[in-house]
């Protein structure tokens, strides 16, 4: 670690602002700052969980674990800074993964504009595990306000985060979202974002970008088992929308036995919240192993859903993913399941207008 990034680590502040040589360096835990997609990052006292600390003791620890990485947080706010840099710290002794990049896993990406209208920047290349480091973005820019919305790991946790901009620069809160409640995603590692070229290129942040809307990530590679634990906590969220996207973590045994239990368990609470159904994409091996691969548990959905709308649920939907990624020669994914950002791409072209007319988007 160099000299220079020690004596910036030891002034590392829990809040506020300090002056060092050129740059402020802001927390972001308060005002003007919007932190979007940790719907407990207050009561957390400003930890980039996706759940709320007092969870872990009733969580299976390798939920917790997941949900300790900020997949989908984002940092939102406007300046006229001609300088921005980020200090950054993560806990985890990799930053990388096989079949998943650095920047992809642990990076964070930098999106200029509103909600409608951001463009792609930047993106942090994270080499150091576990030590203090420091991103510049950019510098000499136009004095000019500019609202920025930074991505946070994927993959990573988050012990550290600060912004650096030039002193006295001005700075303002972010412009607000279409709609107010955020829709969350419920789901399994392609939910999180495995495997990304960028944090910001999986479904869940695509789909926040092209119809404007806050989202909120609780993908958990591995571990989207429906567990009846989580209900009381998604029971906690104003939401707009839940999307549940399972079936890829649920053998047929566990689907038999959880997944309409635990959406029974969600309308006895939630008795009005549109709930959009995600079938299991088709996987490469389905080329070889026959296309019944995995139908016996999307049947389920498939079931499932016919049975709600049949009792008159009428804010139940589905949508059929394997339409979207099925069966053909080129499979979008980095290894016959993670996708790529194609097939992310893919999902999001199609899981946009679903929800747009969901939740009544001009």
């Amino acid at each position: 670690m160099s000299k220079r990034i020690e004596d910036l680590d030891k002034n590392f502040q829990a809040a506020g602002v300090k002056t060092e040589g050129s740059f402020e360096w802001h927390t972001v835990n308060a005002a003007p700052f919007a932190v979007a997609g940790l719907p407990w990052f207050k009561e957390n006292g400003g930890e980039f969980y996706r759940f709320p600390k007092r969870a872990k003791s009733i969580l299976r620890d390798a939920l917790w674990e997941l949900g300790t990485m900020p997949s989908g947080g984002r940092v939102r706010f406007k300046t006229d800074s001609p300088v921005l840099s980020v200090r950054v710290q993560h806990g985890r002794p990799d930053l990388a993964m096989p079949h998943m990049c650095a920047v992809g896993m642990s990076g964070l990406d930098l999106y200029e504009g509103s909600p409608r209208k951001m463009t792609y920047w930047s993106s942090s290349k994270p080499t150091i595990a576990r030590e203090p480091y420091i991103v510049q973005f950019f510098t000499g820019l136009a004095k000019k306000l500019c609202e920025f919305t930074i991505y946070l790991p994927t993959y990573n946790d988050l012990i550290r985060l600060e912004i650096g901009l030039a002193p006295g620069a001005k700075l303002s809160a972010p412009t607000s979202y279409r709609r107010k409640p955020p829709v969350v995603f419920y789901g399994t590692s392609i939910t999180q974002g495995g495997c990304a070229s960028r944090v910001a290129n999986g479904f869940v942040p695509v789909v926040g970008r092209k119809l404007g809307i806050d989202v909120v990530n609780l993908g958990f590679s591995g571990n989207g088992q429906c567990d009846r634990e989580l209900i009381p906590l998604l029971d906690e969220l104003d939401m707009a929308c839940l999307v549940v996207d399972c079936v890829a973590n649920m053998d047929l045994r566990r689907m038999q036995a959880d997944y309409a239990p635990f959406l029974d368990a969600l309308r006895l609470r939630r008795p009005k919240l549109p709930l959009l159904l995600m079938t299991k994409i088709k996987f490469a091996k389905a080329n070889y192993l026959g296309d019944d691969e995995g139908n016996a548990e999307n049947k389920i959905v498939l079931n499932i859903y016919r049975r709600m709308q049949r009792q008159g649920d009428r804010n139940v939907y589905l949508l059929d993913t394997r339409q979207l990624i099925g069966c053909e020669q080129n499979h979008p994914s980095v290894d016959g399941v993670h996708l790529t950002d194609q097939g992310f791409q893919r999902l999001a072209d199609g899981i946009a207008p679903v929800l747009k007319h969901i939740l009544r988007l001009s």
